[in-house]
């Protein structure tokens, strides 16, 4: 199945499980602005602001004026948007390549701070191991701790057993914790069903 037939009917049922119908409403240039891309941004950016007194620099303990966002766009250095060419551009040649014993189709590229899922030539997700040190989110380096990442990264979206998320859209990043100490196991970036 196509990357974006998967998606159009895992959003079609999802749609039809919750009752929601979509109307045939104007389909003017005017309507259309209302769901720009701009003001969806802006929305999403209002909803996920985490204050300034809980995130201090990475590495310098400086705290960052202003409200911090994290749109979580891209994980040491990948994007769930991005294709295998952008890819390898952006990380080389993997170390080795594995393929998922449940999924066929699916792929998983070891690098040496992450290994990435991909689907049909396109990323799936980014798993980065605790024992790789630090992780890049949004273009900051910091510490795979999971007292240092909830502090950076504020309030989680959902508390579960075995970790903590934070959601974005459709783009969503797990701290796996230890069900009993608590210590950090891995995170996992990746694309959610729905927003």
């Amino acid at each position: 199945m196509k990357r974006l037939s998967k998606w159009w009917l895992i959003g079609a049922a999802a749609i039809g499980l919750t009752g929601a119908s979509w109307s045939s409403a104007e389909d003017s240039p005017a309507a259309l602005d209302k769901l720009s891309y701009p003001s969806a941004m802006a929305a999403t950016e209002q909803a996920f602001t985490v204050s300034a007194a809980v995130y201090e620099e990475a590495g310098t303990g400086d705290p960052i004026a202003g409200p911090v966002k994290w749109p979580l766009e891209r994980v040491n250095g990948i994007a769930v948007t991005d294709d295998l060419k952008t890819l390898y551009e952006m990380k080389g040649r993997p170390n080795a390549e594995e393929t998922d014993p449940l999924f066929k189709d699916e792929r998983i590229l070891v690098y040496d701070d992450c290994r990435i899922g991909l689907y049909d030539q396109f990323v799936q997700y980014v798993m980065v191991p605790v024992q790789a040190g630090t992780i890049e989110i949004d273009g900051k380096k910091l510490e795979m701790n999971a007292d240092a990442l909830r502090q950076t990264l504020g309030t989680p979206d959902w508390v579960g057993e075995d970790g903590i998320v934070y959601k974005r859209g459709q783009r969503a990043l797990k701290l796996f914790l230890d069900e009993d100490t608590g210590k950090l196991l891995s995170v996992h970036y990746f694309h959610t069903a729905t927003d």
